[in-house]
């Protein structure tokens, strides 16, 4: 009877009203946590008996430009299982298309209760049917928003086989490449979470391709490139992206009658451009290197100088049209390439030249390339053939070879050489210039040209 006249009092006082309230509130509370609770357990029964219908999802508006060329199908068809995975959580099975590709995934999702939220713990296993594409990510999450996510896909051989890359492959404009073959070993790692302190998505990806070989014939001529392996990378936060420098090295490229060896290449991505910050290579003995030139993938204009050092005279010579023989000593040099719009190739002077101080021997078992040039050039007979013996066996303090514009449309290779020959006991000093008169440049661009146009009409004719 006390505590009702009390409540009463406390009621007419107003102090009676807030503590009923918080009463009701309370048990509100509490039955809301047990009704949560509740569903947590019972929802792996729950989603067990829902059937879930096909998910279509439409990829058309963010593939687009090249990239559209290479895919026919542009959604992706999912079609999802669930069941109870004897551990409190949910076992999910998934099948259908990712673009162009069937896959099956297999999801294995636990979560635990905390006061007020919930965490989760899961993993995904996909495979691209047929394919070495097969991937697995590790994820948690929780209801406050947080969460992580990692993906790897293992070092796996890819080539000619995988359906993956052939349907790709297949629909580059590769018109004149024949014979085409190749394999790689591919992985890729990538990672993203959100935090309580970030809540926008900071997020890194890595892709690795090692020994890569490539073989091909291009417009009839070999091309091979063997012990490839390059890496690229890109990081962010939310849509911000920075792409890492680029490493490239291969162990050789042969094409076009040359050979080079331990090929690579540093190359940074800016906002318009690619920089190739250096590139170098073994040829003919010594070196080649070319720095810092930008590449426009849209416009296809570059202009680069490759610089030469300690070339063997002998191999390099060999790649002059018209020279049958041998020679020591080495060459250093340059040659300025400039590509405008892709389909214009201009050099600027070039040399290759011996070091003074420095000698070597040249012997020419053919002398008629190098004598029909002179005789152009007003050179006498009884001259021509006192030269040709002496180039039979020459030792040179000076050999020069060098490309230079003579007008708009030509250039003119030349070729000087100073040094002495001996017979028996008589040595005579021997010195010339040769010159090669041609559009070397014009005859560069209109072989660029054909087979631009051999392709184009390739296309029209499929």
């Amino acid at each position: 009877m006390t505590e009702g006249k009390e409540d009463k009092k406390e009621i007419k006082s107003g102090k009676g009203g807030k503590r009923i309230w918080l009463r009701v509130l309370g048990w509100a509370f509490v039955a809301t946590i047990a009704v949560l609770a509740g569903t947590v357990a019972f929802l792996p029964t729950i989603a067990t008996h829902i059937d879930y219908p096909e998910l279509t999802f439409d990829l058309s508006t963010n593939i687009t430009g090249n990239a559209s060329n290479l895919i026919s199908n542009k959604t992706v068809k999912v079609k999802i299982e669930a069941r109870d995975n004897y551990e409190g959580g949910l076992a999910i099975s998934a099948h259908g298309q990712i673009l162009d590709w069937p896959f099956s995934a297999e999801a294995n999702v636990n979560w635990t209760w905390r006061f007020l939220g919930i965490d989760a713990v899961g993993d995904v296993e996909l495979k691209l049917h047929g394919s070495p594409w097969q991937m697995r990510a590790d994820f948690t999450a929780s209801s406050s928003g947080e969460w992580n996510a990692s993906l790897e896909m293992p070092a796996s051989l890819v080539d000619g086989n995988d359906p993956v890359t052939s349907a790709i492959v297949s629909r580059l404009d590769m018109e004149g490449v024949e014979d085409l073959e190749y394999a790689a070993t591919v992985s890729i790692k990538a990672q993203a979470e959100r935090t309580a302190k970030l809540p926008v998505p900071k997020w890194s990806a890595f892709a690795r391709i090692k020994d890569c070989d490539i073989s091909l014939t291009a417009n009839g001529k070999p091309v091979s490139i063997n012990g490839f392996r390059t890496g690229a990378g890109a990081s962010g936060i939310d849509d911000h992206v920075d792409i890492s420098p680029m490493f490239m090295h291969a162990s050789c490229v042969e094409g076009a009658g040359l050979s080079i060896s331990n090929v690579f290449a540093s190359i940074r991505a800016t906002e318009t451009a690619f920089l190739v910050t250096e590139a170098g290579a073994k040829f003919c003995g010594g070196d080649v290197k070319l720095y810092s030139f930008f590449l426009d993938p849209t416009r296809l204009n570059a202009g680069l100088t490759l610089f030469f050092e300690g070339l063997d005279a002998g191999e390099t010579l060999q790649h002059l049209r018209g020279f049958v023989g041998e020679a020591s000593g080495k060459l250093h040099g340059k040659l300025p390439i400039s590509l405008r719009n892709g389909n214009e190739i201009s050099l600027g002077t070039a040399y290759l030249y011996s070091v003074p101080g420095e000698t070597g021997t040249i012997k020419v078992y053919d002398a008629n390339p190098i004598m029909e040039s002179l005789a152009l050039g007003g050179v006498t007979e009884d001259a021509r053939e006192n030269l040709s013996k002496a180039l039979a066996d020459l030792e040179y303090s000076t050999l020069n070879i060098q490309l230079q514009p003579e007008d708009k449309d030509s250039m003119a290779l030349s070729l000087r050489l100073d040094g002495s020959s001996t017979y028996g006991s008589t040595t005579v000093p021997v010195s010339f210039k040769v010159t090669f008169h041609g559009d070397i440049e014009q005859l560069l661009n209109t072989g660029l040209r054909a087979t631009m146009r051999n392709n184009t009409r390739r296309r029209h004719e499929n």
